[in-house]
């Protein structure tokens, strides 16, 4: 299906599976075929055998096939018709067809096979199919080419008896080189010079027989629920091992939520067009589909998931389809609600539901049968996944799930509609859902809700009103409340359900004791209703989802011809006019209207443009001479310049005549980006505004307008007070393939007193770099030090403690090689220190003179999750560029070890590493937030910690400043790029109380994920990053610094992803001189003793000038105040 990647995922929901679970299929018809496909000519032989098919029976055959019969008795042929796709498919053009009947002789017995053979050319070209701005797709009924194979029922390639299921065999011969998928399990596969045989085998009854053929590479992986494979068009071990270990993780995520996985395989094949299909056992995507690194997180378990809604539990069309609403609340929204984003993705479907429903476009959902316009999927995705989400919150998690599971087992492979997957959770609820799911069913519209509060000082009265046109709908929606006397958030459910006579009112109320602070109705969008203009900005989607359109073209634009292709493109359904500036009079105040380019609307129009300039530019998107501006930019000596001629961009605003209607203005000084834009931008529809770069384009930058007040919200006068918070669990996660539990092992094995902190030194560490050595071998993380070994070892000296002298150190250096010739000389950098302070040196806080300092957090967290990390990566992933894992040594005694790396390091010179990435204190997660401190060192990190986030589902807050306080310096003192991880500082940091019990082993599974996403892409991207960095005149060698110099500790615990002015105090240290002094969490410090803080690092350069005893004057700003705060510094 042609289009943007976000939404090419098209899924079959009518299709049926086979497994190895035993099914009596002696009932059914049955095929036992020999294949021959030639796909340079176009061309497919077969002869089969039909067996169970009784005396005579029919069946549609493609017309490019002539049949003929080779057993007893007649074939003739009887009608000719054309042949849509099923039910469930999106929209496919129909193909000729023949229909031909067999007549078996009356005197033979009814069981004996009927033989027929046939020859034929097959071959329908991709043509574009679906309507609307977005939604058309390329697709071919079936064909046979010299790119690939493609049959399917809808292509009526082999005799399948009219509206009966069968079971089947197959043989396929092709070329050299070739192979064949289908559903079922494969037999056998023999290649030869000559050619390619492949046996197939499906036991459980088929609604359709699918052939997909290529020159396929394949790559498998067993394990005990199933056989995982992975057919490529292009050799890709990396990309197959990424889908190989996803499909793992989601059969096993969906068998513990649903029942067992119902095939013996599941395959991931390529397809030679862009496509999404779902069918039993595997799902053909296309080329480039299959390549977005996000689409395994958000569209594969859907693919997945189909397995048991579809194509195992089938659908029972003539009633609705119940099963892409299922799947898409199943896959989808449990992904988003895993990342804790459940109520935007919920808020994202009801806002579609408004732009795109509008008059005489609503339907039941009985009556859904597929997707093929924004209204359709709006209705059956989106109210259908709504259902299922309201289902779940009136009987719960528990009952919903067994219920689900209930539903699985009793209707596996039999067809199933709305009433009977209900009925399941009913009963395991123990209430009949049936008729409140009724109405909801085979209604339309959705209710809409008014909020009318009476506060009082001993008694409040709360009001819900449904203010929609239509009648009541029977519905309950939460209603969440916080009173003057209590902190935290209190909730009603308010129900909406028939009286005595019959009917639903609309108003319903009811009173609380004391005085109201904040009301809020329905925060979390768990009912399904039609959104207020006022709880969502105008958006991109409620000008494709209008009913009536204009689109304004630029008659003066060089680019006319381009803007004129995107607006015919949008223009081929519904009521879309197109018009030149030029020709334009008047606007229509009845229209969502697009202005396209340079185009002038004219005095009596310049008011649209006009609002959506002035909405722009109040929230800071705007195009300002040259350059474009956008909400999130720091001052301008901080930012990339972004010019108009490089970017487009987009933005929408209220119609100033019609605030149910959306004016958009799409601005591009770039011919070759303009078809882009068309294809992507349906796409997008969620946002208020958009940039993209270049001639692809490629979007960098997008969001929504900031609402205005909700009706559905109440606040007293004055008051503001944080929203309650959703801390709901999703219904299942997808299992971790980084091994939890083995992290905090390694953690607690470095933390352990035997270790004694770990000081730069001793024994202690001696033993961890040993034991990290091991690990890596165990790992198959090749030996990367000068010597041949793991150890590049040294010694040290302390110049202001004569004891320190021939201090022993060794880092420990482990490498992947890289698979790349060309990028021989290049590496990517890890970075880990496994020294901590031992019993209080080089650096210890008063009074912990002497005592073990166990470093969990700092760092054995950092080395666990380096080597989860490269045992990931080196079971899994061939890197193109070589990827270097360094546990250095005498990290806390001014970063020697990287400095020694740095000096040491011939092979891999440090110079040529295209970015480093320190894992410095990552155990805390549960407590902070991943931070990325660095992303500034190169124009590309900021991009790819946002990608990592999509891909991943784990995200990570991006900080262009570096503070300064790892390994990561010395490279960035060499130009060479880089980044530090770590979950944020902790009154333990530096302190004994850094001990294993308080790391958080899920946590450390989150950074880890996030980081190998982080090597792989490094590893493979074709190009060095693009550093902002002044390399170091010399080889960045030079003389090690000694440890910090700073003597004074104040207790302020900094927010290191605050970008400024001065430094934000995330919390204080108990019985800290901050403490004392009286600071609070949300404090900015902007000035110390007269001399201003400009950031973090200068913050820390002024506390090493003090020492302990002084008092200093601090200028704090809380709030809109600005106080100064007098402290008395403690020793360190």
């Amino acid at each position: 299906m042609k289009g943007p990647p976000l939404s090419i995922i098209v899924l079959l929901a009518s299709l049926f599976f086979c497994s190895p679970v035993q099914v009596d299929s002696a009932q059914h018809p049955q095929i036992h075929a020999d294949v021959i496909l030639d796909p340079s000519a176009g061309s497919i032989s077969w002869k089969l055998s039909l067996h169970q098919m009784g005396k005579q029976f029919e069946f549609s055959l493609h017309s490019g096939l002539t049949p003929q019969l080779d057993s007893a008795g007649s074939i003739t042929l009887v009608g000719q018709s054309e042949q849509h796709g099923a039910s469930g498919i999106d929209p496919q053009r129909p193909v000729d067809k023949k229909i031909w009947r067999v007549t078996v002789p009356e005197n033979l017995a009814s069981d004996l096979p009927v033989f027929i053979s046939a020859v034929g050319v097959i071959r329908e070209d991709l043509q574009q199919v679906g309507s609307g701005a977005g939604r058309s797709f390329s697709a071919t009924p079936g064909t046979i080419d010299e790119q690939g194979v493609y049959l399917s029922g809808a292509t009526a390639w082999y005799p399948h008896p009219e509206g009966k299921l069968v079971t089947f065999s197959m043989s396929v011969t092709l070329p050299a080189g070739w192979d064949a998928v289908s559903q079922g399990t494969r037999l056998s596969k023999e290649s030869a010079p000559d050619g390619t045989t492949v046996h197939w085998e499906c036991t459980i009854p088929q609604e359709e027989v699918f052939l997909v053929a290529a020159r396929f590479h394949e790559y498998t992986r067993a394990t005990p629920l199933l056989e995982a494979q992975v057919f490529l068009r292009e050799e890709d071990s990396n990309l197959a091992a990424r889908y190989l270990e996803a499909t793992i993780q989601y059969v096993d995520m969906y068998t513990q939520l649903l029942g067992p996985y119902p095939y013996s395989k599941f395959a991931l094949v390529e397809n030679f067009w862009e496509s999404g299909y779902g069918m039993p056992s595997f799902t053909l995507l296309g080329p480039q589909v299959i390549r977005l690194p996000f689409i395994i997180r958000s569209s594969y378990p859907h693919e997945v998931l189909h397995n048991w809604w579809g194509n195992s539990v089938y659908v029972d069309y003539p009633n609705g389809n119940w099963c892409e609403g299922l799947t898409a609340y199943l896959a989808d929204h449990l992904m988003k609600e895993g990342e804790g984003r459940g109520a935007e993705y919920r808020r994202d479907v009801l806002k579609k539901f408004g732009s795109y429903v509008q008059e005489g476009l609503d339907f039941p959902l009985s009556e859904f049968r597929s997707r093929h316009s924004g209204a359709t999927e709006a209705v059956g995705y989106g109210k259908c996944l709504m259902l299922w989400h309201m289902i779940r919150q009136s009987v719960g998690d528990e009952a919903f799930k067994k219920g689900l599971q209930a539903f699985y087992s009793d209707f596996l492979h039999r067809r199933a509609s709305f009433d009977d997957i209900v009925a399941c959770i009913g009963e395991e609820a123990g209430t009949d859902l049936g008729d409140w799911a009724r109405s909801w069913i085979e209604g339309t519209g959705a209710p809409e809700f008014r909020l009318a509060v009476d506060p009082g000082e001993e008694m409040s009265k709360i009001t819900i009103e449904q203010v929609q046109e239509q009648d009541p709908y029977r519905v309950w929606i939460p209603v969440h409340y916080q009173l003057s006397t209590s902190s935290w958030w209190l909730q009603q459910i308010v129900e909406f359900t028939p009286g005595a006579d019959g009917t639903v009112p609309r108003q319903q109320s009811f009173e609380v004791a004391g005085s109201l602070v904040e009301v809020k109705v329905d925060p979390f969008f768990d009912v399904f209703r039609r959104l207020d203009r006022s709880e969502t900005p105008p958006t991109i989607g409620d000008i494709f989802g209008a009913t009536s359109q204009l689109i304004v073209l630029p008659s003066l634009s060089p680019r006319l011809d381009a803007w004129r292709q995107l607006a015919r493109s949008w223009a081929n359904d519904g009521d879309v006019r197109i018009v030149l500036d030029a020709e334009l009079e008047q606007i229509p105040p009845d229209r969502a209207v697009w202005i396209l380019g340079e185009s002038t609307v004219g005095v009596a129009n310049e008011h649209l443009r006009g609002a959506v300039l002035r909405t722009g530019s109040e929230r800071k998107f705007e195009l300002s001479h040259t350059t474009w501006k956008l909400p999130t930019m720091k001052p301008p000596y901080l930012e990339p310049i972004l010019s108009q001629f490089d970017h487009s961009g987009i933005q929408v605003a209220r119609h100033p005549d019609d605030e149910d209607l959306t004016v958009g203005l799409i601005r591009c000084y770039k011919e070759a980006a303009i078809p882009g834009l068309a294809r992507k931008l349906p796409h997008y529809g969620k946002y208020s505004y958009l940039l993209f770069e270049g001639e692809e384009p490629t979007n960098i930058a997008k969001g929504e307008w900031k609402t205005d007040t909700s009706p559905l919200s109440w606040a007293a006068k004055g008051i503001s007070i944080a929203g309650p918070e959703d801390a709901r669990e999703p219904l299942a996660r997808p299992g971790p393939v980084l091994d939890a539990d083995r992290m905090i092992s390694d953690v607690r094995w470095l933390a352990d007193p035997q270790r004694e902190g770990r000081g730069n030194g001793s024994e202690g560490l001696h033993q961890s770099t040993q034991w990290v050595a091991d690990r890596f071998s165990e790992i198959g993380v090749k030996p990367g030090a000068p010597d041949g070994s793991y150890f590049d070892s040294w010694s040290e000296d302390e110049l202001d403690d004569p004891l320190k002298k021939g201090v022993r150190l060794r880092n420990v250096i482990g490498v992947i090689p890289g698979t790349d010739p060309s990028l021989s000389g290049q590496s990517v950098v890890v970075l880990a220190h496994v020294d901590h302070l031992g019993r209080g040196w080089p650096d210890v806080r008063a009074g912990n003179e002497g005592k073990i300092h166990p470093g969990a957090d700092d760092n054995a967290s950092g080395v666990a999750v380096m080597l989860e990390t490269a045992r990931m990566i080196a079971g899994t992933h061939r890197p193109a560029r070589t990827v270097i894992f360094v546990a250095t040594s005498a990290e806390e005694w001014g970063l020697r070890g990287a400095r020694r790396y740095i000096q040491s390091m011939q092979q891999w010179p440090a110079k040529g590493a295209i970015s480093v990435v320190s894992i410095d204190a990552v155990g805390r997660l549960s407590q902070g937030r991943l931070l990325a401190l660095g992303t500034g060192t190169a124009t590309e990190w900021i991009h790819i910690a946002r990608g990592i986030g999509f891909t991943t589902g784990v995200s990570a807050t991006a900080v262009k400043e570096d503070p300064g306080g790892s390994d990561q310096v010395p490279f960035h003192e060499l130009g060479v790029p880089g980044i530090q991880l770590t979950t944020g500082p902790h009154e333990d940091y530096h302190r004994p109380g850094d001990s294993a019990d308080k790391v958080d082993a899920d946590g450390m599974v989150q950074v880890a994920t996030w980081l190998r996403e982080a090597l792989m892409y490094l590893s493979d991207r074709p190009d060095p990053l693009t550093s902002t960095l002044d390399a170091a005149s010399g080889s960045g060698s030079g003389s090690s610094p000694a440890a910090s110099g700073r003597r004074v500790f104040l207790g302020t615990i900094p927010d290191f992803a605050d970008p400024g002015p001065g430094v934000r105090i995330e919390g204080v240290v108990d019985d800290s001189p901050a403490q004392l002094a009286g600071l609070k969490a949300g404090d900015r410090l902007i000035s110390l003793d007269g001399h201003v803080v400009k950031d973090l690092r200068g913050y820390s350069n002024l506390l090493k000038e003090l020492e302990p005893g002084d008092t200093v004057m601090l200028m704090i700003q809380r709030e809109e105040m600005t106080v100064e705060i007098k402290v008395t510094l403690r020793a360190r």
